[in-house]
């Protein structure tokens, strides 16, 4: 009887905290969605797929191609109607990926952050941030990208 107790004991013993972490995943997880619901209701999606197909206009306007407003307008909509979805299914598939990487006092953290007056002005002000430190980072590629190139090539080629 003693060694069946024990092994009763033992085998709770064993599954208490797989089941103690199957609970934590289980609140990561939802804290997860709970911040990215936070996110994904401020963001503006037009204005951060902007900042990809900004770029591809300024490389043609410095590259001599000078596209009219009509051209313009076509390069928006496709970028908007072609990216607009899978970029909003990457970003619900997240939640999993929080939930794996972070704890669950980050996620909470971020979530309220997030839910507050604060992170729904952040979240909103991302996409511009962003897109007005797209020509810092391009205008540094450029300069940086020529000392680069040597050393680049003498990688690929085995030297």
């Amino acid at each position: 009887m003693t060694r069946i107790l024990a092994a009763v004991f033992t085998a709770l013993c064993l599954t208490l905290p797989a089941t103690a972490q199957d609970s934590d995943q289980a609140e990561r997880l939802a804290v997860a969605q709970e911040y990215v619901d936070a996110t994904m209701a401020d963001m503006d999606m037009a204005a951060f797929i902007k900042q990809m197909w900004i770029p591809v206009i300024q490389q043609m306007k410095n590259s001599g191609k000078n596209l009219s407003p009509e051209q313009i307008t076509q390069i928006e909509t496709l970028y908007n109607d072609t990216l607009t979805e899978p970029l909003t299914n990457v970003m619900l598939q997240q939640v999993d990926l929080m939930a794996e990487l972070m704890t669950l006092e980050e996620l909470s953290a971020l979530r309220d952050f997030y839910n507050s007056e604060d992170g729904r002005a952040v979240m909103q002000k991302m996409p511009t941030l962003s897109q007005r430190q797209q020509p810092m980072i391009a205008e540094m590629l450029r300069n940086i990208t020529p000392q680069m190139l040597p050393r680049l090539q003498e990688i690929i080629s085995g030297s």
